[in-house]
């Protein structure tokens, strides 16, 4: 329903108000009692905890001349010297490294170890955090729920969008249980002035979304897995969606939208025609149109058992993971392309334990936005022979990845 207040849309921003730690399970209750089943994000897992843990206790530290500083840091240990800052005079002053404190994967992810009153500190601080949902997690999630309500965004950093006046209702409903989660969600009208900068917004993100579907198409050359083509066309139906939606909201031109949108959903279709019309046998050989060549495995037929990765799968950052074809024997790779797993990787790459491997209990792990086309974030896994993916799920576990 369009809202009569807002008849050119609205600016939408977020602000958190004394958000505390909460427990997943009483979220996921609330969520279901306000209709956002899907919204409330996952557990980022023990060793974002562990970081978030050493920052809050970090904060305010220098007041008592002490200091948090790294050693070593990657998915499965974290270990920070406890420094002392000794001033001896105007011109000097010197540190000395007191204690540790340190967090490991194994055995028991479960404490932070340290006997300085700082490490006490850092693993109470861990505790309150652990298991627990914070106010960093809902960013991502809220932030792919407007996109879901064709929201536009109108600073680069997400954090300010427009949204049409046909989605303003939706987003107030997103406002009530944003609200009793203790978000804030505050809807501003938009003055006439600002409607030309609106304007160019919304023609800036159609063109960004042309242009990556643009070039997405220009690497299928038809032995991808039917699934992509799918997704794919069902992208191309929203956005055309979205370009009308932004036409009778603002005016805004979508000639070209809809010319492009119609040009990569005829080569999309005729892949798919092409791809779901060739066979992989189990000894690896092609029939049908893309014979003598090697397909993409598709995890959701049956022709392609012998090549297929198992069909286990996995989730993380609040999405879904499904398996992918590997070139590599020894490795297990799992991809997706939801907006929420992307920021949440993000993060992990201002840690530093994004796109490199990673001990998780006798297997490894690699996190990364290197997915393949179709996929922006792949999660590479190798397990020792001797051991399967389920033996390793509780260590896998610790890093906020859930075999499913």
């Amino acid at each position: 329903m369009k809202s009569k207040k807002f008849g050119a849309g609205a600016f939408c921003f977020t602000r958190t108000r004394g958000l505390q730690p909460r427990d997943p399970s009483d979220l996921q209750a609330l969520a279901t009692q306000h209709g956002f089943e899907d919204l409330v994000p996952s557990y980022a897992g023990d060793r974002a905890a562990v970081g978030r843990a050493i920052q809050i206790t970090s904060s305010g530290l220098w007041r008592e001349q002490f200091l948090l500083r790294p050693l070593r840091r990657t998915s499965s240990e974290v270990t920070y010297a406890i420094v002392k800052e000794r001033h001896f005079d105007k011109e000097r002053l010197d540190h000395f490294q007191e204690a540790l404190v340190r967090w490991t994967a194994e055995p028991d992810p479960s404490v932070i170890h340290g006997d300085h009153a700082i490490a006490h500190r850092v693993n109470d601080n861990y505790q309150n955090l652990r298991g627990k949902i914070v106010s960093e997690d809902w960013s991502a999630a809220i932030a792919a729920h407007l996109d879901k309500l064709d929201a536009a965004p109108v600073r680069s950093d997400g954090r300010v969008y427009w949204v049409p006046p046909q989605r303003v209702d939706e987003v107030r409903r997103l406002g009530d249980f944003l609200q009793a989660v203790g978000i804030d969600l505050i809807l501003a009208e938009m003055e006439p002035e600002t409607r030309t900068v609106v304007q160019e917004v919304v023609k800036d993100s159609l063109v960004d979304q042309i242009e990556r579907l643009e070039a997405e198409v220009a690497g299928f050359d038809g032995r991808q897995k039917p699934s992509v083509y799918e997704r794919r066309l069902k992208e191309y139906s929203r956005l055309r969606a979205r370009a009308i939606l932004y036409r009778d909201a603002l005016g805004v031109g979508v000639d070209r939208t809809e010319t492009v949108l119609d040009e990569l959903e005829a080569k999309v279709t005729e892949m798919l025609d092409i791809r779901t019309n060739s066979v992989v046998h189990r000894d690896g050989s092609v029939d049908g149109a893309l014979a003598g060549g090697p397909l993409e495995p598709d995890i959701d037929g049956d022709a392609c058992e012998a090549s297929s990765p198992p069909a286990t799968g996995l989730r993380f950052g609040g999405a879904e993971f499904q398996p992918a074809a590997s070139s590599d024997p020894d490795v297990l790779v799992f991809i997706s392309g939801d907006e929420m797993v992307i920021a949440a990787v993000k993060a992990l790459e201002s840690m530093g334990v994004a796109g490199k491997w990673q001990k998780a209990g006798g297997a490894e792990v690699k996190i990364g936005n290197s997915g393949p086309v179709g996929a922006d974030v792949s999660i590479q896994i190798r397990v020792p022979n001797e051991q399967s993916l389920e033996t390793a799920a509780s260590s896998l576990a610790n890093l906020g990845i859930e075999v499913c």
